[in-house]
């Protein structure tokens, strides 16, 4: 059973922690890498942004 404490309750914002900063960094991350790739498909393979996200292969026969 809770004890009920006297007066006011005063809830406080948690503050950002190490964890944070390393999630952060970690979806920056992703995101760089998703943007190095698509940059690879269509410097490289001259692909385009519709293609890259039709899942077809550029060159060969549709079946």
């Amino acid at each position: 059973m809770a004890m009920q404490m006297p007066g006011p309750s005063i809830r406080v914002k948690p503050q950002p922690d190490i964890y944070t900063l390393l999630l952060v960094v970690a979806i920056l991350l992703l995101l760089v890498a998703v943007g190095v790739v698509m940059y690879n498909l269509m410097t490289n393979y001259g692909m385009s942004v519709g293609e890259i996200f039709s899942g077809k292969l550029p060159g060969l026969p549709a079946k």
